[in-house]
């Protein structure tokens, strides 16, 4: 068990009895800790020391552009980041950029029944390379030698990353355990990514039903880099505006299921047409309420346009 996460609730449980309450605390550290366990060694993850995923490379000018030197600020610039807005930061960090990808994040809550307060948050991040296929849509149509050489779409592997977190010390999502896997290529093209392929060149749109406009959520600034040189949103950017819009009635805490991740959020960046284009989708299922079975959410913007949001709530029948 992380050190980190037990002096993030120990002091809860000094003013408590003894022996009763430093039972039910270790009861409910010893199933978090199973749960997170399972989930960081995933078939054919590799655990990750998550201490190297938050090095200067990861607090550089480049991802952090108006943070502090040194000890200028007394908290990190990503304290207050939801979990799975820094899992994308993470994740990012560490891998090559990629011009044409399709980001699938499945993201769960594990919070204590006993001791509420003791809570976990387990984020997979997977990119899938879709510069590949949009070469290979340009080959059907262009001779070869008119098409830019494969380095130009972006050569990499699909790539999944778990992270395990929790408040800590300050920060929101404490980085507790991560692990990695490169993504072999028959279960890349099976992937599904919100009803589309993930290596795909339709981006998904979920339903179709009738969405409802949303105004955009009201956002301070972002701490990291949120623009790309494309001057659309970068995914950890999509991805918070998404979350946001999404709790933003308030959001509790989600029975957790082992493999059944409540919330999956897929962002698409310049995967489709010829503009600089990025759109998100999310999905929450299932949901807490007696009238409505999941809740969907879009987002969509062009280079040099404003972010367009909409929502569907699906009922039950």
């Amino acid at each position: 068990m992380s050190t980190r996460l037990i002096l993030g609730v120990t002091g809860l449980f000094l003013l408590a009895g003894p022996t009763a309450a430093s039972q039910v605390y270790q009861q409910a550290l010893a199933a978090l800790e199973a749960d997170a366990a399972a989930f960081i060694q995933g078939e054919g993850y590799v655990i990750v020391d998550p201490d190297t995923l938050t090095d200067e490379q990861y607090y550089s000018k480049k991802n952090f552009p108006d943070a502090q030197n040194g000890g200028a600020s007394i908290s990190l610039p990503d304290a207050d980041l939801d979990p799975i807005t820094r899992a994308i930061l993470l994740f990012d960090a560490k891998e090559a950029s990629l011009p044409h990808a399709r980001y699938r994040v499945a993201y769960s809550m594990n919070a204590s029944s006993e001791v509420p307060e003791a809570r976990q948050d387990y984020v997979e991040v997977t990119r899938y390379n879709v510069g590949p296929a949009r070469r290979n849509e340009l080959l059907a149509f262009v001779p070869e030698a008119q098409v830019a050489a494969p380095a130009e779409f972006g050569v990499g592997p699909n790539v999944s990353w778990r992270f395990v977190m929790a408040p800590v010390m300050g920060t929101r999502a404490g980085l507790l355990h991560a692990s990695r896997k490169e993504i072999p290529d028959a279960q890349a093209q099976a992937a599904d990514c919100l009803g589309e392929p993930c290596l795909g060149l339709v981006d998904p749109v979920g339903p179709n039903r009738d969405w409802i406009p949303l105004q955009p959520p009201s956002l301070a600034p972002s701490a990291y880099a949120g623009k790309s040189d494309g001057d659309v949103a970068r995914p950890a950017r999509v991805i918070e505006e998404l979350w946001a819009s999404m709790s933003s009635d308030g959001m509790d805490d989600m029975p957790y299921t082992k493999d059944q991740p409540p919330f999956v959020l897929v962002v698409s960046w310049n995967t489709a047409g010829q503009d600089v284009a990025v759109s998100g989708l999310a999905r929450q299922f299932p949901v807490m309420d007696d009238s409505v079975s999941e809740i969907w959410t879009q987002r969509y913007e062009m280079a040099q346009s404003p972010a367009s949001f909409s929502s569907l709530y699906v009922p039950r029948y």
